[in-house]
């Protein structure tokens, strides 16, 4: 397998296991529009995740992480935390909150003042961080579309994870910030905007300069992936030779070395 290495784009309808360095093992899952859960060791992230922007929804008895929903029961024995970047509805499903009282171990962690809950992380400042439970979380702070929201950063288990969720500010020096951070994404979710002059496509060919990132993932709205083709080739027209991986179908999932 490993010519892989050398693909620049890839669609994601199967499990696809490639080996390109001596990291720890992970799983990425697509949960729809913004949503993904990546799974390190015994660790479950979740992020930007909802359920009301899917198309074609499955049936109540189908909601589950094979469709790209998350339910409590197959989660359980896990770490899990939760990320929510902003309060936009593409973004954030209050029925994250409902999981509190169903699963044994979960942390949110929020880009606003999201709830009144003291166990909660929320990272509403113009750069934050946090230690939870020895996973390091940095955040970068935008306020562009009438609502506060962050990017996250996270590492953990010698894993790099960016998350960009709509943040546009300035990402120069932002971006300048998070390199004296780490030189190393593993992955990172970006807006798969397919225009050449916005601001999202311009950040993601400065975090591929800036950083060795292995692997990109675009993100648009949930059933328009030919958007994130576009973006896709739009990319590697520009030199940038991260693979990048574009999920079609939610659910869809990656496990990645």
């Amino acid at each position: 397998m490993k010519h892989l290495l050398w693909v620049a784009v890839i669609l994601c309808s199967v499990v696809w296991l490639a080996a390109c360095s001596e990291a720890p093992g992970f799983e990425v899952r697509y949960l729809g529009a913004n949503g993904w859960a990546v799974t390190v060791g015994n660790r479950l992230l979740i992020f930007d995740y909802q359920e009301g922007t899917d198309p074609s929804p499955p049936s109540a008895n189908e909601r589950d992480l094979d469709h790209g929903y998350i339910n409590p029961s197959e989660i359980e024995g896990l770490d899990v935390y939760v990320f929510v970047t902003h309060s936009h509805f593409d973004h954030y499903d209050t029925t994250i909150l409902s999981w509190e009282h169903q699963l044994d171990s979960v942390t949110y962690l929020f880009g606003w003042q999201a709830t009144n809950n003291a166990s909660d992380y929320y990272f509403d400042e113009w750069r934050e961080s946090a230690v939870v439970d020895s996973m390091e979380v940095y955040t970068i702070y935008s306020h562009h579309s009438g609502v506060p929201e962050v990017a996250f950063l996270v590492l953990v288990d010698g894993i790099a994870l960016y998350h960009n969720g709509d943040y546009r500010a300035d990402f120069e020096e932002d971006y300048d910030y998070l390199r004296t951070i780490t030189d190393r994404i593993d992955a990172a979710f970006v807006i798969g905007h397919p225009y050449p002059e916005h601001q999202y496509f311009q950040q993601t060919l400065l975090l591929t300069e800036l950083f060795d990132v292995g692997w990109i993932f675009p993100m648009n709205v949930e059933g328009e992936a030919n958007r994130c083709h576009q973006y896709a080739a739009m990319l590697v027209d520009r030199g940038v030779e991260a693979p990048i991986l574009v999920t079609e179908t939610r659910g869809d999932v990656l496990e990645l070395e």
